[in-house]
């Protein structure tokens, strides 16, 4: 019998690629690809984010102290070298690395071999992607606004606003080829509008060089969408909740209380429009979308999917612009209630914590458990 060949496959992102959807979906299927000959590590909940901040050094922006990561990775790769087949690590924390930090990714793997995976998808959907993801950090920008900031931001030479530097799928190739031959240095094209969800599994699957059979063992459908975008009244809400908020959190209450709750656990499930970027953009993200495109063509990176995938998804000319609102939207009264129940929960954690006091909410704290009801009901999340 031949004997399995001991390798790491890491997916580095980008961001807003599907990386949730993948990750659910080889979490979901975690003991039937092990068996399979596939390995998905698990150390503990959240590994992966945390041994990705690890790596990248960005605790700080997280909320998240040096207890909380110290040693992730080496976990990480410790299970990776004691599995006999092939192993999968995922984060899209990743894919931002620079060649120093990809360096020091990679040494305690350097015993087997390593193949690196990278998600992309046009930059029409990931313009608005990246938007509603700095909303729910924190931000408080309208869309023209990050246009002006990132989009078509004039910054000194070598500089690159954060848009740039998250999305730039070639450029994120080139730096883990730094590393990793770039023949083993692949790109997954995110499938276009309306496609089945296995299209995306069976480009990563084939990327990552899991066999057929292997893959077989995954239901793509079984995995619901992860990570749904939000409607544009429901960012309109978020940013206004967000200046409200302003240096009266810490950056772990607002990632738990505003980002994972209230972004993604409540108002993700709001009906609305969903924000499309407009036509105008098409002199900067088309141009951006085709060199890209050309640097791949002329390098040794295998392609999973057409290049002609990336081409920008712009909205038609005409249409509503992200920031144009219903009269009345975001409601001050809803935003006043939202922002009064974080903040009581954020007193509340803090008590229960044993840290009393320590915000600047200036409230007294209000009973945990009735929070998720009050914002239920204020959100219309009870109505059928």
């Amino acid at each position: 019998m031949t004997r399995p060949r001991q390798r790491v496959v890491l997916h580095v992102g980008l961001p807003k690629t599907g990386t949730t959807y993948l990750q659910a979906v080889l979490a979901h299927h975690r003991d039937a690809l092990r068996e399979s000959g596939v390995l998905y590590p698990f150390v503990r909940p959240q590994a992966m984010f945390l041994g990705a901040v690890e790596v990248r050094g960005s605790r700080e922006k997280f909320g998240l102290t040096e207890e909380d990561v110290t040693g992730t990775w080496q976990a990480l790769c410790d299970r990776v070298l004691a599995y006999p087949g092939t192993s999968v690590i995922s984060h899209e924390i990743l894919g931002g690395g620079e060649p120093d930090e990809i360096a020091a990714a990679l040494a305690p793997l350097a015993a087997i071999e390593v193949d690196v995976v990278v998600t992309a998808r046009d930059l029409g959907r990931q313009a608005t992607a990246h938007w509603q993801e700095e909303v729910k950090l924190g931000d408080t920008r309208s869309f023209a606004e990050l246009e002006h900031d990132q989009l078509r931001a004039d910054v000194p030479a070598g500089e690159r606003p954060h848009f740039w530097h998250a999305q730039d799928y070639a450029a994120a190739l080139r730096r883990w080829a730094t590393a990793v031959p770039a023949e083993r240095v692949h790109l997954v094209v995110g499938p276009p509008p309306g496609a089945p969800p296995d299209v995306l599994w069976r480009r990563f699957a084939e990327a990552c060089g899991i066999s057929q059979e292997a893959a077989a063992v995954v239901d793509a459908n079984a995995v619901a969408p992860a990570n749904r975008s939000l409607t544009t009244e429901a960012i309109a809400l978020l940013r206004e909740v967000n200046r409200e908020l302003e240096g009266r959190l810490t950056p772990r209450e607002h990632a738990r209380l505003v980002k994972r709750e209230l972004a993604e656990g409540r108002l993700a499930v709001r009906r609305g429009r969903p924000p499309r970027t407009p036509a105008s953009l098409a002199d900067v993200l088309t141009p951006a979308a085709t060199a890209w495109g050309r640097q791949i063509e002329a390098s040794r990176h295998p392609v999973h999917g057409s290049l002609d995938d990336l081409t920008p998804v712009l909205a038609e000319p005409g249409d509503p612009h992200p920031d144009a609102l219903p009269p009345g939207v975001p409601d001050p009264a809803e935003v006043a209630d939202v922002v009064r129940e974080v903040l009581r929960r954020a007193e509340a954690l803090r008590v229960d914590s044993g840290h009393e006091g320590t915000g600047n909410t200036g409230r007294t704290a209000a009973p945990a458990r009735s929070l998720a009801g009050r914002l239920r009901r204020r959100l219309g999340l009870d109505r059928d």
